[in-house]
């Protein structure tokens, strides 16, 4: 079965060795915003109509590393995507992908407390914008 491919920027976040992507990828929900006012003849009508807003994607990761460095290393190349600003997250099937432009993201981090044999589960979520 072949791996599902999610890159962001270039980086693959499932590369099956260092970086993992676990079930539970969510693109997020694509909604409308609009007003509703009483047309003319007194139905409903949606008026300005929108989907600028940033939609909030939720991308499940497990970080593996052969050493504590080697982890820290791994988080940092995905901290270093981060701060260079807007990137194209791609996922899907071989073939069969969808790129997302996101925008932004928090830097993600990982609680030393819960590390174990120098993997670390990350919630990575970028905010990206509605698909054309």
């Amino acid at each position: 079965m072949a791996r599902t491919v999610c890159k962001y920027g270039g980086l693959d976040l499932n590369d099956g060795t260092g970086y993992h992507l676990l079930t539970g990828f969510d693109p997020g929900a694509e909604d409308l915003s609009y007003d509703e006012v009483a047309g003319a003849d007194g139905t409903v009508v949606q008026v300005n109509v929108s989907e600028a807003h940033l939609i909030d994607m939720h991308v499940p990761l497990l970080i593996q590393g052969t050493s504590l460095a080697d982890l820290e290393a791994k988080v940092a190349a995905l901290n270093a995507k981060i701060a260079a600003g807007e990137q194209t997250l791609e996922y899907g099937e071989s073939g069969a992908t969808t790129s997302y432009s996101c925008v932004r993201s928090r830097r993600v981090s990982y609680s030393n407390e819960y590390l174990k044999a120098f993997a670390a589960f990350i919630d990575f979520q970028p905010k990206r914008l509605p698909l054309p």
